[in-house]
């Protein structure tokens, strides 16, 4: 109240009008409050308040502009000395306004109004330090001013996420060589500038007021993600080069692939079922593993067999990347704690001139982790050479036993005669297609792949909904990369249903991994 009494007798000149003025802006003040506004800084709203209820009284008196004190520290001498204790007080509030909006002003203007206000330097002297005709130094100026006077005029509310950032997960398919794009998205601000820019074209401004985050910083974080090519402009806005699903999409897809689950889990159950003893007679198991094993690569193997035949089916990302040899393609999720009892699934393979290991990650059991997984290509050539050469121990050379002690005992083990023996399902050129042949084969295979077709129909409808134009290029790649949550929907059926058992140590299994020879 001392505060504001100082400020209207600053204004008035009179200290009757200054306690009547007080009022009136006070009245205003309880006012606003009992209608329920809650301000995002108490102290900016009640001078914005002040200010507007000194402007109407101003006016009412008809009291010119030159008899008026409207103080504005974008035009104050701040070289006179002479402003009172009570001019300061409402000065400083105001410059405060002026250093907010100054976080705020893009570039462009930022690099003439901070020399020319902050640091007091002569337009000509910051026209030739651009480059620029004073003149046009002069037009960014006058256009800067308006801007930041409105701004500081403006009760600034800041999105959610400059106080609460959203975590967001990916998952990426193709080849990475220069570690983008995990290497740009390690920090939570360049995760949540995607997660605002997702579906939603913001300019710099926009970006650094929902996040709370001055724009030189959001301009030097926009420009990584931009070179790393996971945003894109369109015209003076960004948007994500890449589909977020938020946690609407992501309930609509779930339900999608939800609603027949069981229909479907008990035909790819039935389907690797029948067909296991017909795989293993291919030869395709070398050593003694069990049949409930050799089901959970089966059973996987045939849903993703369906879901990467359906008709749109492609993992190939549309977007074109500068770095050589890069193809990689990119998914976000919003953190979603009600898709409690999905399981996740991924595939992961390391590969060696035309032969590749893959491994299957299993999210059920606590198993994603504990299954071995290699990505040294030097295992995968010792273990392509035993698989495809049949090899003893007496066979290998000094650095080859010392790759081989790595792998033994994980992916390979020697029987009782010195032989290596893989432990993994092995796949020789064409046997890939032979184990294939036998699943599309069975009576049920046609019935399971229109099902599987029909969800990617679902799947492709609700991206196409829940994703801004200029990502349709991708509904495709995007719905790809969905149709594999078929996976873990489908093998909890089974768990639950007791038709696949979950190894007591699958530390000490191979489930789910495969070698592949290509040529």
């Amino acid at each position: 109240m001392e505060k504001l009494f100082y400020f209207c007798l600053r204004k008035t000149g009179n200290t009757h009008e200054a306690e009547d003025l007080a009022q009136d802006v006070t009245l205003n003040v309880v006012y606003g409050l009992k209608k329920g506004h809650i301000p995002d800084s108490f102290s900016a709203w009640v001078w914005k308040i002040a200010r507007n209820r000194y402007y109407l009284w101003a006016k009412r008196k008809h009291i010119t502009s030159e008899n008026t004190s409207l103080d504005d520290p974008l035009e104050i001498d701040y070289a006179d000395g002479e402003a009172n204790i009570e001019n300061d007080i409402i000065l400083n509030e105001e410059l405060s306004f002026l250093r907010r909006e100054l976080a705020f002003i893009s570039r462009e203007y930022r690099e003439i109004v901070v020399p020319y206000y902050i640091e007091d330097r002569k337009l000509k002297d910051i026209a030739s330090s651009l480059g620029l005709p004073e003149g046009t130094v002069k037009s960014k100026l006058f256009y800067a001013r308006k801007k930041l006077k409105e701004g500081m005029n403006m009760a600034r509310e800041f999105g959610k996420r400059s106080y609460r950032p959203e975590e967001v997960s990916f998952a990426a398919s193709g080849n990475q060589p220069s570690g983008l794009p995990w290497s740009a998205i390690t920090r939570k601000i360049p995760k949540n500038i995607l997660l605002e820019a997702s579906n939603n074209p913001s300019t710099l401004e926009e970006l650094s007021v929902e996040l709370g985050i001055a724009l030189p910083y959001i301009e030097e974080e926009v420009d990584i993600l931009h070179k790393a090519t996971l945003l894109k402009k369109i015209e003076d806005k960004y948007i994500t080069n890449f589909f977020i699903q938020s946690k609407e999409c992501q309930n609509s897809l779930y339900f999608a692939k939800k609603r027949n689950v069981k229909k479907m889990a008990e035909l790819v159950n039935r389907i690797s079922t029948d067909s296991l003893d017909k795989i293993r007679a291919l030869g395709v198991v070398r050593n003694n593993m069990s049949g409930n094993d050799l089901k959970w690569w089966v059973y996987i193997y045939l849903v993703d067999l369906c879901a990467k035949g359906a008709k749109g089916w492609s993992l190939n990302f549309p977007v074109k990347r500068e770095g050589k040899g890069e193809t990689w393609g990119f998914v976000g999720y919003e953190v979603n704690e009600d898709l409690k009892d999905s399981i996740g699934m991924g595939q992961n393979g390391s590969s060696w001139r035309g032969t590749t290991l893959w491994h299957y990650k299993i999210g059920v059991g606590d198993m994603w982790n504990k299954i071995p997984e290699s990505h040294d290509y030097e295992n995968v050539v010792l273990l392509s050479d035993i698989a495809a050469k049949g090899k003893k121990v007496s066979d290998l050379s000094g650095t080859e036993k010392d790759i081989y002690a790595r792998i033994e005992n994980k992916f390979a083990h020697t029987d009782e005669d010195g032989n290596i023996i893989p432990d993994v399902i092995v796949l020789l050129k064409g046997y890939e297609d032979k184990v294939r042949n036998i699943l599309k084969s069975h009576s049920n295979y046609k019935e399971l792949e229109n099902m599987v077709q029909s969800v990617f129909d679902e799947i492709v409808a609700i991206l196409k909904k829940e994703s801004n134009q200029a990502l349709h290029d991708q509904l495709f790649y995007n719905a790809s990369m969905s149709i594999l949550g078929l996976r873990g929907l489908c093998l909890k059926e089974t768990i639950d249903d007791k038709n696949l058992i979950v190894p007591e140590h699958p530390e000490k299994t191979t489930i789910g991994i495969s070698l592949h020879f290509y040529d």
